[in-house]
């Protein structure tokens, strides 16, 4: 299967998401040092597009929700190279012992777990060079039985590495799961946001698409349509008033 890459070149100080509409209506793609946030429902398929990030450019992709080579298997699968993508494998640094079995408890894991992408990230910043970060998903961190101050300081980090980087961090948001006071942090320390949603409208299943946070840059004004077909295929014939 032919992987899918972006033909849409970035202008100076822009990086491509991958997909090609939205990168030309974006004049080449997102600011670089940019934090990206992924605010969406789970059942929008967001993966889709954090795939097309991916894509871009070597990417460090962070999997919480299921181990590491199941992920590359539904990259591959929706026509993306995985060639350029370094996993770090959350979900079994912190589901699972050094046998390979789940542990059951453990109450040092949630407190562990940072410390381990803390190291991670240390790592990343230190190797240098034009990348992305994609965390999926930031949720996974928020939902953890550690202070506030913990969740603050693993997003204000991620804001901070991608400014002395000049690279894309992006983080996956869930809707519906976190406390008012826990998103809002989080949608205000983002640079750029996308709001995706979907809703079924009698016998149709509609997904959505907008762009109302775009730092030092003004917001996109249009509402889009998109399906997932090979990746995220923008419907711009039918731009929502």
């Amino acid at each position: 299967m032919m992987a899918i890459q972006s033909t849409v070149r970035a202008t100076p100080g822009n990086r491509p998401t991958g997909i090609e509409i939205l990168d030309k209506k974006l004049e080449g793609g997102l600011p670089e040092g940019s934090l990206v946030c992924i605010y969406a429902n789970p059942i929008s398929m967001p993966e889709a597009f954090l795939y097309h990030f991916a894509s871009v450019v070597k990417t460090y992709y962070f999997v919480t929700s299921r181990p590491a080579e199941y992920v590359k298997v539904n990259i591959e699968n929706m026509g993306f190279s995985a060639d350029n993508i370094e996993f770090v494998d959350v979900f079994s640094q912190y589901y699972m012992n050094e046998y390979g079995q789940f542990v059951i408890i453990d109450s040092y894991r949630d407190k562990e777990i940072f410390d381990f992408v803390d190291h991670q990230l240390n790592r990343i910043q230190e190797k240098g060079g034009v990348f992305n970060v994609i965390f999926d998903s930031i949720s996974f961190f928020l939902k953890l039985d550690v202070p506030v101050g913990m969740k603050e300081w693993l997003v204000n980090k991620l804001y901070i590495h991608a400014k002395q980087t000049n690279n894309i961090y992006c983080i996956y948001l869930m809707k519906g799961v976190h406390p008012s006071e826990i998103v809002n942090m989080v949608l205000e320390v983002s640079d750029v946001i996308f709001d995706i949603d979907t809703e079924i409208l009698g016998d149709r299943v509609v997904s959505k698409l907008s762009i109302p946070k775009i730092r030092n840059r003004k917001p996109m004004l249009e509402t889009f349509k998109y399906f997932i077909g090979e990746g995220v295929q923008i419907d711009t014939s039918r731009d929502i008033a």
